[in-house]
C-alpha cells in the first residue's frame, strides 16, 4: 500500500532549564493530518528519571466518528558529537478516538541525556526527529497493540491554544441558540411535530441567552410558528403563546436595561463578544508567532549549513597551514645548515689565503736578498 510520509525537526532550546511539565512541537502535516510531538524532560510520572516522547493527532476530538489513522513513525534522539549514539525507536500504532497519541515513557535516562560529553545536550540544545508515515488511503481498523515499551497518556494533555482554538471552532459551529436551531432548520420540515420540542426550549432556556438581541428574531418566529398550532398546544397554552409573544419585547428590553442600572454594567452577552474577540485575536497572534518561528527555524537551518560549510573551509585552511608549518620548518632547519657550511667554507678559504700570502712573501723576500 503506497504511503505518505513526512519527516520533521524539532530543535529545543534552554533544554536544562525547562520548569515545564510537558513542552509541545510545532504542528506538522501527514496525509492532511495534524501531528505534533509531546514532550515530558523530566519524565511523565512523578520522580521520573527517563525522558518521554509522544506523537499526537492535533485535534482529535474534532476528527469524524469512528476515525483511525493506521501508521508506523520513528522518534530520534540526535547524538550531536557521535552520530553512532544516536537513539532511533520506531512505532506501529492505529491512531483513534481513544489512543490520539502514542509513544515512549523511558525514551532515555536523564542522567545520560545530561552528561554533557554524552553529545545529546549540545549548548543545552537537543534535537528530536520525526519520522511518520500514513497510508494514502486511511481507512477504520482494528487498534495494533504496540511494544511494551509504549504507551499511551491521557487526551487531557493539550496546549493552551489548542484549547483556544477548539472552543471558538466549537462556537462558530454551534447555533446561537437552541432555539434560533430548532425554528430555522427543524419547523419548515415537520413544524407539527417539533412545535412542542420549541416549546420546551423556550421554557428551559435561561433569560440570559433569550435576551440576546441576535436571538430575538429567532425566538419571535418561533412564537409564530407555535401560535398557528393551537390544535396541538390547547386553547390555553395557545392563548398563552399569543400573549408571550406581544409582551417578549418589552420583558427583554426590562431586562436588558435592569443590566444597565446595575454599576452601567454591560450585558453579559456583550462582555463575551468582547472577550471572544480578545481569545480569536491571542489566538491569530500565537499562529502569526508560530508561522515567524517555523520561518526562524528555516532560517536557522541554512545558517547552520553555512556555518558547517565555513567551519568545514576553515578546518581545511587550518590543515593546509600546518602542512605549510611542516615544511617551513624543514627548510628552515635545511638553510641553517647550510649556512654552517658556508661559514665553515669561508674560513677555510680565508686560512688559505692567508697561506698563500705568507709564502707569496717569504719568497719575494729572497728575491730580494739576492739583488741586495
Amino acid at each position: 500500500m503506497d504511503k505518505l510520509e513526512s519527516k520533521f525537526t524539532w530543535r529545543v532550546e534552554n533544554f536544562s532549564q525547562l520548569e515545564v511539565k510537558m513542552l509541545y512541537s510545532l504542528t506538522f502535516l501527514v496525509n492532511e493530518k495534524k501531528w505534533k510531538v509531546i514532550l515530558f524532560p523530566k519524565g511523565i510520572k512523578t520522580n521520573d528519571d527517563h525522558l518521554s516522547m509522544y506523537l499526537d493527532v492535533v485535534d482529535s476530538s474534532h476528527l469524524p466518528n469512528g476515525w483511525s489513522i493506521p501508521s508506523t513513525f520513528s522518534i530520534t534522539l540526535i547524538n550531536q558529537i557521535d552520530t553512532n549514539k544516536t537513539i532511533k525507536k520506531e512505532l506501529a500504532h492505529t491512531f483513534n478516538a481513544q489512543e490520539s497519541n502514542w509513544g515512549f515513557e523511558s525514551f532515555i535516562s536523564l542522567s545520560e541525556l545530561h552528561d554533557k560529553s554524552g553529545g545529546y545536550l549540545l549548548e543545552d540544545a537537543c534535537l528530536i526527529e520525526v519520522e511518520v508515515h500514513v497510508p494514502v488511503d486511511v481507512s477504520p481498523t482494528a487498534n495494533h497493540k504496540a511494544l511494551d515499551s509504549s504507551i499511551s497518556i491521557l487526551d487531557n494533555v493539550g496546549s493552551v491554544h489548542n484549547q483556544a482554538q477548539s472552543f471558538l471552532q466549537s462556537l462558530s459551529k454551534k447555533p446561537l441558540t437552541s432555539v434560533a436551531s430548532a425554528s430555522n432548520r427543524r419547523i419548515p420540515l415537520l413544524k407539527r411535530y417539533y412545535a412542542k420540542e420549541i416549546l420546551d426550549i423556550l421554557i428551559s432556556s435561561s433569560l440570559d441567552d433569550i435576551a440576546d438581541p441576535s436571538n430575538e428574531s429567532a425566538i419571535m418566529e418561533s412564537l409564530s410558528t407555535l401560535i398557528d398550532l393551537p390544535d396541538l398546544c390547547g386553547r390555553g397554552v395557545g392563548e398563552a403563546i399569543m400573549n408571550l409573544k406581544y409582551t417578549f419585547p418589552k420583558v427583554v428590553q426590562e431586562w436588558r436595561d435592569s443590566y444597565q442600572v446595575k454599576g452601567g454594567s454591560e450585558h453579559p452577552w456583550s462582555t463575551f463578544e468582547k472577550t471572544k474577540s480578545v481569545l480569536e485575536h491571542l489566538v491569530k497572534v500565537e499562529e502569526g508567532i508560530r508561522t515567524k518561528l517555523e520561518e526562524l527555524d528555516k532560517n536557522e537551518k541554512e545558517l547552520e549549513a553555512q556555518v558547517e560549510a565555513v567551519e568545514s573551509k576553515s578546518r581545511k585552511l587550518k590543515e593546509e597551514r600546518e602542512e605549510l608549518s611542516n615544511q617551513t620548518n624543514i627548510i628552515f632547519y635545511l638553510v641553517k645548515e647550510l649556512d654552517r657550511e658556508v661559514e665553515a667554507k669561508v674560513v677555510e678559504v680565508d686560512r688559505d689565503n692567508h697561506t698563500v700570502e705568507e709564502i707569496l712573501k717569504a719568497k719575494w723576500a729572497t728575491t730580494r736578498q739576492l739583488f741586495a
